[in-house]
């Protein structure tokens, strides 16, 4: 289908999504080949005409047998577009990619011919125009139709019109076609204004083979017609909406499930195999179209008439997920859902991309960024509400609680680096900056930005402002100068702002969304007096101190020992300077903590007084006095600031020691992210790290004690997902009931038993990890033999789990097998696992790539991310050396990916030297262990007006290889 290159490149930016547990499409990979665009003037259409209404006509040619005159996946079409000429000019321009055009005319509204310059009409690449050159000027603001025949083909990479396939129940290939147009692909289908702003009314007709099903696309069939022995199905017409929302499925599906309602349609689509899987998203779905419908007030199905509602689960798609207006598209794992056999990671990740494609209906769709250099306005808004949304629809599952861990730590991360970019950002001009302008920030740091808001403003004020905001906007475009003033307009009526001196919305966002980073406060507490002051500087995780000065608005909560308050999260100061102070009410010793429930984007280092007073507090009785979320908050601040230099190593063990009284999600998940940091800087140093791991079991007693190792009939959802994770990395350490559990089951298993669903992503490894052949060969073929896409993708990160080599080759020969024994969207999945899953694999995939390097360029279009990968994990001298004389013999065969193996040479070399240099700091805690801290408060009266204190030892500051360690930031990320 797709080429294999493509596929994997889309593969691996979606990974790095997944680090964020995006749901959604994760559509940084297509903004890279689009981003030239952006902010190029000369890929940009003029505004001299707009649309108002298409006819569109399409042919698909999917049945070969039954149209042998026909080239095969291929499609006519014809279009009719009702345009306005908005200034007096002699062209209109419009955009088309790989269509051939046959046919087009232009004439007035009444249908009096235009005369053209030409009749020869081509789609003008790199700029994908189509131009219609008048022999005459045309007239302003007059109505004109341009009428166009043409012809394509049906795409193989996922974009645009593609096609795709599965097999039927009797193993037979069905194809199908669908359609992925975000960002800039409905030119591919028909020439059209591919851009978010030129809105239209779209008529849409498909004529299919009489033996498919009926098409789908995003309003319901109008009229169905037989057009020469096929079937022409004409659509509703569609509201006001952008090109890349439009969509149509041409294939064999079935509904696989339906509400039955004829007022409020809701169906669930997709192949003839998928039996009842469809059950949970069509529940889902129609409670989280309810609830967005009485947040927002604005019924989705007044939206347009004859509006019904779609989900469709695609087999082959590059994103996660699809807002097609109307008709939600999926990759097959994020819609279909089997109770025996889908673990509760794909149970709530269904509800989270469900929940992220429906608020897209009103964000995104109802009202649409203006250009793509504010995507945030539609994406920052299907980020948040996919946990917002799917928390009020299914409570049990604990979005609220995941929000924290998935996507304000992980963007805090991408946000923490000097070459981070805004939110909006008007000085994006260049393809490079334009192309990272798409990343984690927009989504995930977008939507903390919202969360923010949200607790600065209150809900109901907040709400408020939203429902102006969509009101206002709705069937339009949108910048963040409209959402501002919506609310603002809400603050200023409800008082929302009034305690924070002229604080505005637009002046505060304005500080977090046209600025990168994000702030480091700095507390210093004289516990004499009670008086406390706080500094501001941007934060960069590898040196701790960015090169950049700037200063935010900054929301603060904060809370004290004796007079402990979670819960009010309206913040009681606005800090505006790079300093401020307040007074914390109380006098003696008593620890403080701000930004309570973590609901601020900032962290936060307290002195030397303080950190003891909390590490006090952590270890004792009353430790769950501090909420589970702050408790997270403290682990990981605590990690960056290791990794930075901030404090050592063997200082901040001292204070994470609490986590072996510690049992709960949020502090867990934190502690296993940054314990992975720390085990792949020991990587280089078997002993040390086998005293790291030993420390890391030690201290997992309390967790393993509440959860155990097999799950439990009846509880608490989070328990299962967190039992997942948990056990993923205990076993990766060496816990030995862990890997025990592990091969145990995994034995039962092929003597017929069965694995619970959440238990197999850690069984399967492990067991392969310490099974033999005859065990990857019995996993394997259940592999090929597994329709269930949830369960395929667990099996796929799994499978490089086996250190049996010749098992290991089949896997690796599987990723490039023309037969697509893995399917592209699978590639980057499976071929990380190869390589990463075991430590003494990295030189057996080696090995492998050195006798298939040429069938690897064939397949994938280059080896780049197989020798990023070995490159990275190289453990000594002698395999960097062995690695750079196999790169230097095939530097012509590589091209490009010579470059990558170089730098990932590089970048191991730099991990190398930071576990030298920071190698004590580790030391010294296996030595001592936790050390009881005395206060010193002499010390802290007297230091009240410098900074806390920092570690400052020879350990504790890495400043030397910060340049280095940003130029390898991807790897890093990597391991985090």
């Amino acid at each position: 289908m797709a080429p294999h290159w493509y596929c994997l490149f889309l593969g691996v930016m979606l990974t790095q999504g997944l680090l964020a547990l995006s749901p959604i499409p994760v559509p940084e990979e297509e903004w890279i080949e689009f981003s030239r665009m952006l902010r190029d003037p000369q890929y940009r259409l003029p505004r001299t005409s707009v649309p108002q209404k298409y006819q569109v006509t399409l042919t698909p040619y999917l049945d070969i047998a039954s149209t042998p005159t026909v080239s095969p996946f291929t499609f006519d079409g014809a279009v009719t577009i009702e345009l306005t000429v908005l200034e007096a000019t002699n062209e209109i321009v419009l955009h088309c990619n790989d269509l051939i055009i046959h046919e087009l005319t232009l004439t007035t509204a009444t249908g009096v011919a235009v005369g053209l310059e030409s009749n020869t009409f081509v789609c003008e690449m790199p700029y994908s125009f189509l131009r219609v050159r008048a022999s005459s000027q045309l007239s302003a603001n007059t109505q004109y139709i341009l009428k166009s025949r043409f012809s394509g083909n049906l795409q193989t990479n996922m974009r645009g019109f593609y096609r795709s396939w599965y097999k039927d129940s009797n193993g037979q290939k069905r194809w199908l076609g669908s359609t992925q147009f975000q960002p800039g692909h409905a030119r591919q289908a028909f020439p059209c204004y591919d851009e978010p702003s030129f809105k239209a009314l779209f008529d849409i007709t498909i004529i299919r083979d009489s033996t498919l099903q009926p098409t789908v696309s995003n309003m319901p069939i109008k009229v169905t017609t037989n057009v020469s022995g096929r079937i022409s199905e004409t659509f509703h017409t569609t509201p006001k909406t952008s090109t890349y929302l439009l969509g149509f499925i041409v294939s064999d599906f079935e509904i696989v499930a339906t509400n039955k309602n004829v007022t409020h349609p809701f169906y669930i689509y997709a192949r003839t195999t998928a039996n009842e899987t469809g059950n949970f998203a069509l529940e889902m779905g129609i409670k989280l179209l309810d609830i967005m419908t009485e947040y927002t007030k604005i019924p989705y199905y007044d939206m347009a008439p004859n509006i019904d509602m779609k989900q469709a689960a695609i087999p082959d798609f590059s994103a996660g997920a699809m807002e097609n207006w109307g008709m939600l598209t999926y990759r097959e794992a994020f819609l279909l859902y089997d109770e025996d056999n889908s673990n509760h990671w794909y149970k709530q990740r269904i509800a989270n991309v469900i929940g992220h494609e429906v608020a897209h209906q009103w964000f995104g769709n109802l009202v649409t960024c203006s250009w793509w250099d504010n995507l945030w306005l539609n994406e920052a808004f299907g980020r948040f509400y996919q946990y917002y949304l799917a928390e009020m629809g299914a409570p049990e599952m604990g979005f609220n609680t995941r929000f924290i861990v998935e996507q304000l730590r992980v963007s805090m991360l991408s946000d923490s680096v000097d070459s981070a970019h805004a939110l909006t950002n008007p000085d994006v001009n260049d393809p490079a900056s334009v192309s990272a302008h798409f990343s984690t920030i927009t989504y995930a740091r977008g939507a903390s930005m919202l969360r923010m808001t949200q607790y600065l403003l209150g809900d109901e004020t907040f709400v408020k402002g939203l429902r102006k905001f969509l009101e206002a906007r709705k069937f339009d475009v949108a910048d963040p100068n409209h959402l501002f003033s919506a609310l603002d307009e809400a603050a200023r009526e409800d008082g929302a702002l009034a305690n924070y001196d002229g604080v505005t919305v637009e002046s505060y966002f304005r500080t977090w969304s046209e600025r990168a980073g994000h702030p480091l406060l700095t507390v210093t507490v004289n516990q004499t007096s009670g008086q406390v002051r706080i500094n501001q500087a941007r934060w960069e995780r590898d040196t701790g101190k960015s090169q950049y000065s700037q200063i935010w608005q900054i929301p603060v909560t904060w809370t004290r020992a004796n007079a402990s308050d979670f819960d009010d999260l309206k913040p009681s100061l606005m800090i505006t300077e790079a300093a401020a102070s307040f007074d914390r009410g109380s006098t003696g010793p008593e620890w403080i903590l701000l930004n309570k429930q973590q609901t601020s984007f900032y962290r936060v280092n307290y002195d030397h007084n303080n950190w003891i007073l909390l590490t006090r507090a952590l270890r004792s009785n009353s430790r769950t006095a501090i909420h589970e979320f702050n408790r997270a908050q403290l682990v990981d601040d605590l990690f960056n600031f290791a990794r930075a230099g901030l404090h050592t190593y063997n200082t901040v063990f001292n204070i994470l020691s609490f986590l072996e009284f510690e049992d709960q999600y949020t502090p867990w998940i934190s502690a296993i992210t940054g314990f992975n940091f720390a085990r792949s800087r020991l990587a280089y140093d078997s002993a040390n790290l086998q005293k790291l791991d030993n420390l890391i079991l030690s201290l997992s007693k309390a967790i393993v004690a509440r959860l155990g190792y097999v799950e439990k009939p009846g509880e608490p959802f989070l328990d299962g997902l967190l039992r997942t994770s948990v056990m993923n990395f205990l076993c990766n350490i060496g816990d030995e009931q862990c890997l025990s559990t592990a091969k145990t089951t995994f034995e039962q298993w092929r003597n017929g038993g069965r694995i619970y669903p959440n238990m197999r992503p850690w069984v399967y490894c492990n067991g392969l990890r310490q099974g033999t052949a005859e065990d990857f060969t019995f996993f394997w073929n259940k592999y090929l033999n597994e329709q269930l896409a949830t369960e395929v993708v667990v099996m796929l990160t799994a499978a490089g789990c086996t250190k049996d080599t010749t098992g290991l080759e089949t896997f690796l020969s599987a990723i490039i097998n023309a037969e697509e024994i893995i399917r592209p969207q699978d590639v980057s999945t499976a071929l990380s696992s190869a390589v990463t899953s075991n430590e003494e694999n990295t030189m057996k995939v080696f090995n492998w790539l050195k006798r298939n390097l040429v069938q690897v360029n064939s397949a994938l279009g280059s080896a780049s991310t197989f020798i990023s990968n070995i490159g990275g994990r190289l453990r000594n001298e002698a395999q960097i050396t062995e690695f750079q004389n196999w790169l230097d013999e095939n530097r012509v065969t590589l091209g490009a990916a010579y470059t990558t193996g170089v730098n990932s040479i590089a970048s191991t070399r730099s991990n190398m030297a930071w576990s030298a240099k920071r190698l004590s700091e580790f030391t010294t805690y296996f030595d001592k262990g936790y050390v009881e801290e005395e206060l010193d408060l002499d010390e802290a009266e007297e230091g009240e007006e410098g900074d806390p204190e920092e570690d400052t030892g020879d350990d504790a500051s890495i400043a030397a290889l910060s340049t280095v360690l940003l130029l390898i930031t991807v790897s890093i990320n990597m391991y985090v």
